[in-house]
């Protein structure tokens, strides 16, 4: 150690300071970040913004739900709502589809459409769908649903697929709406591009139907889109 001063810099020459490089991790506290929040990582300014107040007055027909289940948590901003609560022991026994919006997994399904659900004791719903097929065929998948809203038993997931033994490719499955008497459902998924009209007996008058129609499309539900599935009445 030495009590000599540090050499001054020669004149006309500023000293350099150690340069410093920030990371897009480094962040300065209380710093609004270019998307608009205060002390978020971009990681969650991307998976949700909170909306702006709305005034308490407002009706809208619509309910926020934030899934963290997957690896890309999705959010359904307009998510229709579903029934306040459902039996879900008054639920099982057989449904008769009457109607669906089309999709790829019933495409061979042209008539005699139905679903059993039977509760096991672990609470999981045990799935049995069968169809007749235009070559005479018969089409069955099985699979099993629980309930992600225990509260109202209106939410369920749905899976028909496996990977080892380990039920995959989980489905949302929302009551959207549902008889006093348990005789219909209207089974529909938060995107609204899936929807089906159960029923408890096969062949429902054409006034009833119309009626289950129009409160999908009171949830937002395409009603045109909807295909008339043919009832036999033989199962």
């Amino acid at each position: 150690m030495t009590d000599q001063t540090p050499p001054k810099p020669p004149a006309g020459k500023k000293q350099q300071r150690p340069e410093t490089r920030r990371t897009p991790n480094d962040r300065v506290p209380g710093k609004t970040t270019k998307r608009g929040g205060r002390g978020l990582s971009d990681w969650a300014q991307e998976i949700y913004t909170a909306p702006t107040a709305r005034d308490p007055n407002d009706e809208v027909d619509a309910r926020v739900t934030l899934s963290t289940r997957l690896r890309k948590p999705k959010v359904h901003l307009t998510a229709p709502t579903t029934v306040s609560h459902m039996e879900l022991e008054r639920y099982m026994g057989r449904w008769y589809e009457i109607a669906r919006l089309p999709y790829f997994t019933e495409r061979r399904c042209t008539q005699d459409v139905t679903a059993d659900y039977l509760l096991g004791e672990d609470g999981m719903v045990r799935v049995t769908n069968r169809c007749n097929h235009a070559d005479g065929g018969v089409g069955t998948a099985q699979g099993i649903a629980r309930v992600v809203d225990p509260n109202s038993n209106t939410q369920l997931q749905i899976s028909f697929r496996t990977l080892y033994g380990v039920h995959v490719l989980w489905d949302d499955y929302w009551v959207i709406g549902l008889g006093s008497d348990y005789e219909y459902a209207l089974v529909g998924q938060p995107s609204r591009r899936r929807g089906w009209v159960l029923a408890r007996e096969p062949r429902p008058t054409e006034d009833q139907v119309q009626r289950w129609l129009d409160e999908f499309g009171a949830k937002g539900f395409p009603t045109l889109s909807f295909e008339r599935t043919l009832q036999s009445g033989d199962v």
